[in-house]
């Protein structure tokens, strides 16, 4: 009787023994994949801030040839007004 009782409570534990061996695996493999998912959203957002600075690269070249372009349209005005000018002295 005391043996068989020494038994069941050594089965007993082994069986917690394995289902917190099964509990520590799992929460292992939880661990991994969500180290895993860190590391692909980090990814992400580091290719995420890439493309945001191409993009403000690409405004900023816009806005500079956009720029140029009205400075080269004010001396072109301005030009043609001195042409007019010097045609028709009346019209200055």
């Amino acid at each position: 009787m005391i043996l068989d009782d020494g038994v069941k409570r050594l089965v007993d534990g082994a069986k917690r023994l394995v289902n917190g061996a099964k509990r520590l695996v799992n929460g292992a493999k939880r661990l991994d994949n969500g180290a895993k998912r860190l590391v692909n959203g980090a990814k992400r957002l580091v290719d995420g801030v890439k493309r945001l600075v191409n993009g403000v690269k690409r405004l900023d070249n816009g806005a500079k040839r956009l720029v140029d372009g009205a400075k080269r349209l004010i001396h072109e005005v301005q030009r043609l007004d001195d042409k007019k000018c010097r045609v028709n002295i009346a019209n200055c």
